[in-house]
């Protein structure tokens, strides 16, 4: 992905530095290796800095108080603007800029991604349209005997709801240019309409994520109750040996049945230990948040359902390069089997049965 800047003039803590800068409301110039803004009052509490400062990556010359400050890792000026950002979770904005979007050949597209079922389809008119997406980097931490930690990047149609599968893979690879902005006035109220949906889906990705971990965990838990099962079968037998001897008085054959009679109790304890210690508990939180404007092709078709018609709207995705699948009009989920009930809405084949 190519920010609006020159390529190989910025370093990442100077570049997080700028987009700080201007969502928080500075006014910015970039100048050769170094940064020149102007900062708002409220800036300059946090960051406990003059109204006008420059930030460069020079370990000599700086001097804090001066208003010239080192944007490196640990770099005090560095660290209250991370801080900052880590207050509440982030939600930016970016616009993106092609060079060329694909303006034929939608009726293969079609073809090839869906299936309508008691439906034919024909494209009426194509249109340039600004679709808005949001895309949600979620933190998980899966805790068992051992933990796995990751980010999941989700992609969803900020009007529909639908999850948009392979965008946020194909967002950081996609040839285009991307100009940060900030959200729009809405933003926070799209992002609020949506947490629920986020979260849920999230969370049924995050099975699959995880599933190698759990089998892992499975395979640790079989392995240690096969070997408890096997050490307690052989305690047993010893202790039954041990209670055929001659000369044991009968204090001692009583101890030693009761402690025979105690075993499967005892057996059953270890093995709730080990189905606590193997037991995955995942956390799932967001970490940032993205809304994304991108110029796209909205496609009208008109379907026909037996004797009935209707119009129906698809839009072309320039980042992943396909339909973005519609979402059934029940549950949301992104459909490339599409149904039809009893008043022409799209479903899948779970809420139409």
């Amino acid at each position: 992905m190519k920010p609006d800047t020159k390529p190989g003039t910025e370093t990442e803590p100077l570049d997080f530095a700028r987009r700080f800068l201007q969502l928080h409301g500075a006014a910015v110039e970039k100048n050769d290796a170094a940064i020149e803004a102007l900062i708002p009052e409220n800036l300059q509490t946090l960051l406990d800095a003059p109204e006008l400062i420059r930030l460069s990556e020079d370990t000599e010359n700086a001097e804090e108080g001066s208003g010239d400050y080192t944007v490196t890792y640990g770099a005090p000026v560095l660290e209250r603007m991370i801080g900052k950002a880590f207050e509440t979770i982030p939600l930016t904005g970016c616009r993106l800029e092609f060079d060329y979007i694909k303006n034929g050949g939608f009726s293969r597209l079609i073809e090839e991604q869906l299936t309508f079922y008691g439906a034919a389809a024909a494209i009426e008119t194509i249109a340039d349209v600004t679709e808005e997406y949001l895309l949600a980097a979620c933190r998980y931490t899966a805790q068992s005997d051992e933990q796995k930690e990751g980010l999941l990047h989700l992609a969803f149609k900020t009007n529909t709801g639908a999850l948009v599968r392979d965008m946020a893979e194909a967002f950081f690879a996609a040839g285009c240019r991307t100009v940060f902005t900030s959200p729009d006035a809405g933003a926070v109220q799209k992002v609020a309409a949506l947490a629920g949906h986020v979260e849920q889906t999230a969370r049924q990705l995050l099975q699959d994520r995880l599933a190698p971990f759990r089998q892992s965990m499975n395979r640790r838990f079989q392995r240690d109750i096969e070997n408890l099962e096997e050490y307690f079968r052989s305690l047993e037998q010893e202790m039954q040996k041990n209670l055929e001897k001659p000369g044991l008085s009968e204090a001692a054959q009583k101890d030693r049945q009761a402690k025979i009679e105690a075993i499967p109790a005892e057996l059953e304890s270890k093995k709730q230990d080990l189905f606590k210690k193997y037991s995955i508990k995942v956390r799932l939180q967001p970490a940032a948040l993205m809304q994304i404007r991108t110029p796209a092709k909205k496609i009208a078709c008109r379907l026909s359902i037996g004797k009935q018609r209707r119009q129906f709207f698809l839009t072309y995705n320039p980042v992943t390069r396909n339909l973005d699948f519609p979402p059934c009009s029940r549950c949301h989920k992104p459909l490339s089997h599409i149904h039809f009930d009893s008043q022409l809405e799209p479903v899948c084949m779970a809420c139409r049965q």
